[in-house]
């Protein structure tokens, strides 16, 4: 089992957008995937970040660290994004380490919390994130936001 860092194994970036793409995206948004993917190899930007899970020379998952999350709470930064584990692999705490590296990378970056938006019910709670409201996403369709301190 192996993360891969996007910004320390840039090769891996055509992989990875397209990867992330096909499990968060849809027909008309792959640019803005890769777009950010891969300008996460830019030298100087605290943000974003982006990771692939590998086993055995196979992607199984991936999670990103970007600035915004396309949700009305803009005033918050940065956000965990698209976490991702193909459902073999589920139940293993394979998340657990995606989460891990977001946060000690978003803590060394000088970040002292971070945020996500989500429809799950108790899965980030267990990785200290708590409920800090709603959001609002573009559409209208609401979110629930989380936020986790890092220097706990």
């Amino acid at each position: 089992m192996r993360i891969i860092s996007i910004r320390q194994e840039p090769d891996y970036k055509e992989v990875a957008a397209r990867y992330i793409h096909s499990k968060w995206g849809n027909e008309t948004n792959y640019p803005l995937y890769q777009d950010s993917i891969f300008g996460c190899v830019s030298i100087g930007e605290s943000v974003p970040y982006w990771y692939l899970l590998e086993d055995d020379e196979h992607i199984i998952g991936c999670i990103g660290l970007i600035d915004h999350d396309f949700i009305s709470r803009t005033d918050l930064s940065p956000w965990l994004c698209s976490l991702y584990i193909e459902e073999p692999y589920r139940g293993k705490g394979l998340g657990a380490l995606l989460i891990e590296q977001v946060k000690k990378d978003a803590e060394q970056e000088g970040f002292k919390k971070i945020y996500l938006c989500t429809e799950l019910n108790g899965f980030y709670e267990k990785y200290d994130f708590h409920y800090i409201g709603e959001g609002f996403y573009p559409n209208g369709d609401s979110s629930k936001v989380y936020e986790a301190n890092l220097d706990e």
